[in-house]
């Protein structure tokens, strides 16, 4: 049976430039929210990071926006050292 680590992660938003104008938050008659445009154009660092997480054996499990930071929980299988 496979065991398994996880990590938490917080980051922070880059602020946006004036250029780029106002985050757009719309609501549907259900009263579910989304945020549109919140990381404007620059978001390079964050595929940077997912990418690097995967090569030390993370997976993304869930994500969350909130107040300019990203929450994200990720999984590893976790070495026990037995062999299977």
């Amino acid at each position: 049976m496979e065991e398994w680590e996880y990590q938490i992660t917080f980051h922070e938003l880059p602020q946006r430039s004036p250029e780029e104008g106002e985050k757009i938050i719309k609501c549907d008659q259900a009263g579910q929210c989304l945020v549109h445009d919140a990381f404007g154009t620059d978001i390079h660092w964050l595929e940077d990071h997912f990418r690097e997480q995967g090569q030390k054996g993370w997976e993304l499990v869930q994500a969350g926006y909130h107040h300019r930071e990203i929450l994200c929980i990720w999984k590893r299988t976790k070495d026990t050292g037995k062999k299977g």
